[in-house]
């Protein structure tokens, strides 16, 4: 499909522990019930620590005050320690080089020629970046690499040689507002960080009132971290107005300061509340009491992080084991799709492909990978935009505890979102079925 046939899209300035190994080398799933499907497993999940020449891999995250990604590389990382204690990739252990970048456009210009040029890094896999997609997916493109990331910047989701494993924060707000229009909502409000592109990330809910008739009550950034939340929420449930629905875009800590905050001046039932995905995160259910039960909608890019199926299992089981003090969440499942697309991708290459333009030539033809963590099979493709990510559930709190609310719908082709020319070449492309 020519990219003549997407439409234009609006551009916003750049503002900016040995034991749990549980006998099965991750090769199956201890106490776990019998499922319909195998169980998964690390790797060759052989239980031998590979040795040989290293892979190395990429990735650049953001970490600053107020907006902290590591999370999602530290799960990449400790899926890939799973995979090196397990056989590696057919004898050769992954090495992966994590950048680290605070907004600072120069910065991350330099990082990824670092990765590429003096690295020598065969791919860039799970980078999570406010800026990095949009400084520099031209030069991927000048270099023929192909990136996985969990995206943020509308750039990761508009640009060919990019896709991600989620839908990044305007798609999810979109989904989020999709949620509250259903619900019954009789107006819509936005409140998101002010981050570079953070307009544009909660841009989509007001297109979603325009679809569903009803008023768009404004949109608002705020600065991270945030400092008077109940200032915040006071003002969006003012917005919104009563039978409102406020839509918040925040990470994990710092949208809990809102709905908390919400909680202590008696506006929980004033307005409806729904989150984009950073919400769908095990301190978030841990921290909000009964009070909470059902009363806000996330929208959730990826699976339940309790749900039972052989991917999801075996992410909570690395966990367990490499990374304990990330918590479960979207950031972690992200992480962890990330590294098991690639990481099924090189066993399947021959010694000689094992270079980086083999490796991203093997990134381009992935179709169809299946996982239980998300809605539909992942896919890079040959498309001049990418959203392989356009499906998802909403949750809700419930007793320290998500559940799902709604079991995975389409997020909404809307004019500005490319969602309905996606569709159409994925079909004629035969992809995500």
């Amino acid at each position: 499909m020519g990219l003549s046939k997407f439409r234009p899209i609006r551009r916003r300035a750049l503002a900016f522990g040995a034991s749990l190994m549980l006998g099965l080398s991750f090769g199956g799933l201890a106490n776990a019930p019998v499922a319909a499907q195998p169980a998964a497993q690390c790797g060759l999940g052989n239980g031998q620590k590979a040795t040989g020449t290293p892979i190395k891999l990429g990735a650049i995250v953001t970490k600053q005050p107020g907006t902290d990604f590591t999370g999602i590389t530290g799960m990449a990382q400790a899926y890939f320690n799973c995979v090196n204690d397990n056989g590696g990739i057919n004898g050769r252990p992954i090495q992966y080089v994590v950048e680290e970048e605070q907004t600072n456009p120069q910065q991350v210009a330099a990082l990824a020629a670092k990765l590429i040029q003096d690295e020598q890094v065969l791919a860039i896999v799970g980078s999570t970046s406010l800026i990095d997609c949009t400084v520099n997916h031209a030069f991927y493109e000048q270099n023929n690499f192909n990136v996985i990331v969990a995206g943020v910047p509308f750039d990761c989701f508009t640009t060919p040689n990019i896709a991600a494993v989620n839908m990044g924060p305007y798609y999810s707000s979109e989904g989020a507002a999709q949620y509250l229009a259903r619900a019954g909502a009789q107006s819509l409000v936005a409140v998101g960080a002010n981050v570079p592109g953070g307009d544009h990330d909660i841009s989509g809910v007001g297109e979603v009132a325009v679809a569903n008739g009803i008023p768009n009550n404004g949109a608002f950034l705020e600065n991270v971290p945030i400092s008077d939340a109940s200032a915040i929420a006071l003002k969006a449930a003012q917005a919104a107005g009563d039978g409102g629905g406020v839509v918040i875009n925040f990470t994990p800590p710092e949208g809990l300061k809102i709905l908390q905050a919400a909680e202590q001046q008696g506006l929980i039932d004033s307005v409806m509340w729904a989150w984009s995905t950073p919400g769908n995160d095990a301190s978030v259910a841990a921290a909000l009491d009964s009070s909470w039960n059902g009363k806000v909608g996330i929208n959730a890019e990826l699976n339940l992080v309790d749900s039972s199926g052989p991917k999801n299992s075996l992410y909570r089981q690395v966990t367990q084991q490499y990374a304990p003090s990330i918590p479960l969440g979207s950031f972690g499942q992200m992480g962890f799709v990330a590294a098991d697309i690639i990481t099924t991708t090189l066993l399947q290459l021959s010694p000689d492909q094992l270079t980086q333009q083999g490796v991203n030539a093997a990134i381009r033809n992935i179709k169809n990978f299946q996982t239980d963590i998300l809605c539909k099979p992942w896919y890079f493709g040959d498309l001049p935009v990418h959203v392989p990510n356009n499906f998802d559930r909403t949750v809700v709190p419930q007793d320290q505890q998500m559940v799902q609310k709604e079991d995975c719908f389409q997020i909404a082709a809307l004019p500005d979102n490319n969602l309905d020319s996606i569709r159409a070449a994925e079909q004629s492309q035969g992809l995500n079925h």
